[in-house]
């Protein structure tokens, strides 16, 4: 489905449910100050009525990929903005996503410690590792510890060479 097709269902949703909202705004002021003579332009609002929630069922079909969190209807009850949701909805994606970098950042140097750590203990076998595993090397030299001194950081640019 491209983006006019996807702009256009929506739109029609959208007028489908302000046509509906206009007619049950008139038939409640026609109900409201009834009198016999009223009796005729109320059922043509009922069926006009009934004719807009059958269009508006047959649209649901077009709308089955549409998921709205919970959250959001719940949001709307109680009279707030989905703008605040969406922000909000936002920043907690961003916190996440933040500490979640910074357990990578902390798993790379973890890694990095470790193999100089090993390589320290067992250096051919350091060497071997990642000869055998170069994309590892490019990946360490931007997560050295810090605490390494040039004499070791010399050996580990010589195992990944």
């Amino acid at each position: 489905m491209d983006v006019r097709e996807d702009a256009d269902r929506f739109q029609r949703l959208e007028r489908t449910l302000e046509q509906l909202q206009e007619n049950v705004r008139q038939l409640g002021a026609i109900a409201s100050s009834f009198h016999p003579l009223s009796q005729e332009p109320l059922n043509e609002r009922l069926h006009t009525l009934i004719s807009g929630l059958q269009e508006l069922d047959a649209l649901k079909n077009h709308f089955g990929d549409v998921k709205v969190p919970l959250a959001l209807l719940d949001c709307v009850n109680e009279g707030k903005n989905p703008n605040v949701f969406e922000r909000d909805t936002l920043r907690k994606v961003e916190t996440m996503n933040a500490e979640m970098n910074g357990k990578i950042e902390v798993y790379k140097k973890f890694q990095s410690l470790l193999l100089f750590e090993n390589g320290a203990e067992m250096p051919r076998e350091v060497e071997l590792y990642l000869q055998a595993r170069p994309h590892i090397c490019a990946a360490l030299t931007d997560a050295q510890p810090e605490r390494a001194s040039e004499e070791e950081a010399k050996k580990f640019d010589s195992g990944c060479s």
